[in-house]
């Protein structure tokens, strides 16, 4: 296929059309009233030292908004990400929690993490214990132990936090993707990605005297994090050790460190995922699609000292700056690798498209590996923005029918499973026919974790009308272990790494991010509640939360009363 050079008005020559069968998005609701009555409780029996440290954040108001009933004008559970656990036979999903001392969901001052169990059909476990390999943290990090987790709780995720200066920070773990990896004991384990704000202390040169001195550094990083590893204090985060943490057991973390990129102030939006390894039977490297417009990814280490050290294994264009902008199509659920191709779902990020400030929506993509004397990567396939019928909530609580009012957001985080029950050769149909099922966990409004099944997306991808992933069927060939045991197809030699290859240029980006625009209005259109301008903005400048939420204002009442004015008093 020829390419377009960017042309828009060519996207048509390279589009087409498939269809899946999609269930009702499931609301995996869980009460944050029992949640955070539970954590209230643990934290006053002195249970865990990690809730003993995160307890002034929210300490004691969360007391008052238990007794009133209103823990949901606060804290939020959303980013649901979760992977199956083959040798349990269970699903582990967690999801962020965030807390908002000011009931604003978009600036929370802390961000904890939730761990769950769910059976095959989706049915919490609640109050099990987990037996998983671990390490043991005071023997420099040694493999070969295990440990008794208990479930539901909150991961001891180490985090640098300053609770005297919360104002404009935003604390903890964000953004949580889980992906299963294998370790070199032979298990599988779940790692899980996301980004934190953190402090470095860092090393520079005074020419006037010639004296090392350091300076402290404030940035937003990336991190992994292994759910069932553990280590002691955490001086990695701070920044320096510090005996008042010491001693205490946190998960084990690693920053993601690119020494391009080390100057930036903020990494988020990595796309994760796991190539096959031949010489190994474990994974020694965790891959991420940094940047899809422009492609880039990144190859970062697992293992040893130099376990999350990252490098680029690939860069479309080696003239671009890595510094800048990754564009709008970013994030999403991590890649399933199958026989390397990875597929996943991306998410698009429009400012000011016709529907609110911002519009958040999944795209399907595509992405293909190959390898002769050097590694390359192609996004063979890529979709444009996807509703999957799934309702919106409005951002603003008050008013969910105001569906474009500020952000519009349906975000993927995970690929929980995908289950290929039968996959058979139809010689005389000249095609591979299959039955699969693919479970996805969405958010909307940072406010929900839902899941979803669709089916037959696998068929879907078989039956792509350029056929340029996977084997021919030829009517000659009578087993499948040809397919199964030879996916890609051969006769991407390798990727014919040049602007004439599709994938290979952003002309399929271009074109699907131009198609999101196109949804992004139409949603708009559809949807968006026109207002009189003069009305609305005194009824901005009036907002009487008295009247619309009486219980929040009897908390902020009694707060300013009681709690704050007797803590001036004492101060």
């Amino acid at each position: 296929m020829k390419p377009i050079g960017l042309d828009l008005k060519q996207c048509q020559l390279l589009s087409s059309s498939s269809q899946v069968e999609v269930n009702d998005a499931v609301n995996m609701d869980a009460s944050l009233h029992d949640i955070l009555g539970k954590l209230l409780q643990d934290i006053r029996h002195g249970k865990l030292e990690y809730l003993q440290e995160i307890a002034p954040f929210f300490l004691p108001e969360l007391q008052l908004q238990l007794n009133l009933n209103i823990v949901d004008r606060f804290w939020y559970r959303f980013s649901g990400s979760s992977i199956w656990l083959d040798q349990y036979n269970m699903y582990f999903m967690i999801s962020r929690i965030a807390y908002s001392p000011h009931g604003v969901k978009n600036q929370p001052v802390v961000s904890l993490t939730y761990g769950q169990l769910f059976d095959r059909n989706w049915n919490e476990v609640k109050n099990i214990n987990l037996l998983v390999p671990s390490n043991d943290p005071s023997k420099n990090g040694g493999h070969d132990s295990f440990r008794i987790i208990s479930f539901p709780y909150f991961l001891p995720i180490p985090f640098w936090h300053d609770i005297d200066n919360t104002d404009g920070n935003y604390f903890g773990p964000e953004d949580p993707r889980l992906i299963l990896v294998r370790n070199k004991q032979g298990y599988e384990e779940p790692l899980l990605i996301f980004n934190s704000y953190h402090r470095k202390f860092v090393h520079y040169d005074d020419d006037e005297d010639s004296i090392m001195g350091q300076t402290v550094k404030f940035q937003r990083s990336m991190f992994m994090c292994w759910p069932w590893q553990y280590q002691m204090g955490k001086s990695n985060v701070e920044g320096t050790s510090n005996p008042e943490y010491d001693n205490k057991v946190y998960n084990r973390v690693i920053e993601l460190k690119v020494k391009l990129l080390a100057d930036m102030k903020s990494q988020k939006n990595w796309t994760p995922f796991i190539s096959e390894d031949s010489t190994n039977k474990f994974d020694s490297y965790i891959y991420f699609v940094y940047r899809w417009a422009n492609l880039d990814v990144l190859k970062c280490s697992l293992l040893g000292d130099v376990a999350g050290d990252c490098v680029f294994d690939y860069r479309l264009d080696e003239t671009l700056v890595p510094q800048n902008k990754v564009g709008p199509l970013r994030g999403g659920t991590q890649l399933v690798n199958l026989r390397q191709i990875f597929i996943g779902f991306a998410r698009t990020h429009l400012d000011n498209c016709g529907c609110g400030k911002v519009m958040y929506r999944p795209n399907l993509v595509i992405l293909v590996k190959d390898a002769a004397d050097k590694t390359y990567y192609k996004i063979s396939h890529i979709s444009s923005s996807l509703s999957f019928d799934v309702p919106i909530i409005g951002w603003n609580v008050y008013k969910p029918d105001d569906l474009c009012f500020d952000s519009n957001v349906l975000i993927p985080y995970s690929v929980s499973n995908w289950n290929i029950t039968s996959l058979e050769l139809d010689i005389e149909g000249g095609r591979w026919v299959s039955n699969d099922q693919l479970t996805l966990t969405l958010s909307i409004s940072d406010s929900t974790v839902h899941r979803l099944d669709i089916r037959g997306l696998f068929q879907s991808i078989l039956d792509l009308a350029d056929r340029s992933l996977f084997i021919p069927v030829d009517r000659e060939t009578r087993v499948i272990d040809e397919f199964q045991n030879g996916l890609q197809n051969p006769g991407s030699n390798p990727l014919n790494q040049d602007v004439n290859s599709l994938g290979v240029n952003n002309d399929n980006i271009v074109c699907a991010l131009d198609a999101s625009v196109e949804f992004c209005f139409e949603y708009g259109a559809k949807f968006s509640i026109p207002k009189q301008e003069e009305f609305y903005e005194v009824e901005q400048q009036e907002f009487n939360e008295e009247l619309i939420d009486p219980k929040k204002h009897q908390y902020f009442k009694i707060l300013g009363k009681y709690l704050y004015d007797h803590a001036s008093v004492n101060s």
